[in-house]
């Protein structure tokens, strides 16, 4: 919704056949400091209705091919937004009246309307307008907000990689679709060689660096459909990927161990190398649907610990 530089303007949307009246309307209503769109049939204002995007509509209720009841009635059922519309006839009868609120109205003004009537309806259109533009911006902030505290509560503060408690989420969204899906998903865990080590030697802030840098390595290596990187905890990563074949799960394993050793993070305290290295589990396995993320974890940290005893800086794939 555009909104004004003054809360107290208004987009005003002006419907009516006769184009005397019609001018008259705009005319005063300009005077009055309002933006003004005029339509001389109805079939025109719902035309012109979604780009305007107006604050109040006056709708002639007599009108050729398509009267004002009908008009208020497909606005109301096409946009969810209420803009107040205001009536405008030559009757004054009580049905009448009854039956343009029914149809959707807000109010009714009886032709030729008067300049005080009508500057003192519009003046309380001008508070409702106002009021709806304040909850309009607080809704948006809301939504900013909620946004942000969603990122944040799925997020690593340290590393901006998926925390520990998206990743359990996620793997269970996961075995439950791909389960009934029949297709294969794959696990990743890898642990960062002799870290503690590294943390002792070159200091925690070091470390921090050296997490940061391989979490911003695995994002930009799996950044597809289908893939999650995050944070397992402490020096320990996981990797989602589904429709994967054990090859190509291998074939990411190598790219891991590929990227690490071109970013060069040297770890002069580790008998493994000279540079920071990963050790990593891995698991290719079609889900049935009723694994347990627990189990899941064991299997791959398995993997894991088969890596490490087998001289770390390598992958070992679980047996599915």
């Amino acid at each position: 919704m555009m909104i004004q530089g003054s809360i107290g303007l208004m987009r005003i949307l002006l419907v009516d056949d006769v184009q005397s009246e019609r001018m008259y309307l705009a005319v005063r209503l300009k005077q009055l400091g309002h933006t003004v769109a005029m339509a001389k049939s109805g079939i025109e204002a719902l035309e012109i209705y979604p780009e305007f995007e107006p604050d109040v509509v006056l709708l002639d209720i007599s009108m050729p091919e398509m009267d004002g009841f009908e008009v208020s009635k497909k606005i109301r059922q096409t946009y969810s937004e209420w803009v107040p519309i205001i009536f405008l006839s030559s009757y004054d009868e009580p049905s009448i009246i009854a039956t343009a609120i029914e149809a959707g109205g807000d109010d009714y003004l009886i032709k030729p309307v008067d300049k005080i009537v009508l500057d003192s309806k519009l003046m309380a259109m001008q508070r409702i307008a106002a009021m709806r533009r304040a909850l309009e911006q607080k809704t948006a902030e809301l939504a900013i907000a909620n946004k942000e505290l969603e990122r944040l509560a799925q997020e690593d503060g340290l590393t901006k990689v998926k925390n520990r408690r998206f990743i359990d989420m996620k793997l269970r969204e996961m075995i439950a679709t791909y389960g009934r899906l029949q297709l294969p998903m794959s696990v990743i865990m890898l642990d960062v060689d002799k870290f503690k080590l590294f943390n002792d030697s070159y200091g925690h802030v070091e470390g921090d660096k050296c997490l940061i840098a391989i979490a911003r390595m695995l994002s930009e290596l799996f950044s597809r459909r289908g893939e999650v990187v995050g944070r397992f905890g402490g020096e320990e990563f996981v990797v989602l990927s589904t429709h994967q074949t054990k090859e190509q799960l291998i074939r990411d394993a190598e790219r891991i161990k590929s990227c690490l050793e071109s970013l060069r993070i040297v770890h002069d305290f580790s008998d493994v190398s000279n540079l920071v290295t990963v050790s990593q589990g891995l698991l290719h396995f079609k889900p049935s649907d009723n694994e347990v993320t627990d189990k899941v974890y064991q299997c791959v940290d398995k993997a894991l610990y088969h890596a490490k005893l087998l001289g770390r800086n390598r992958y070992y794939l679980a047996d599915e």
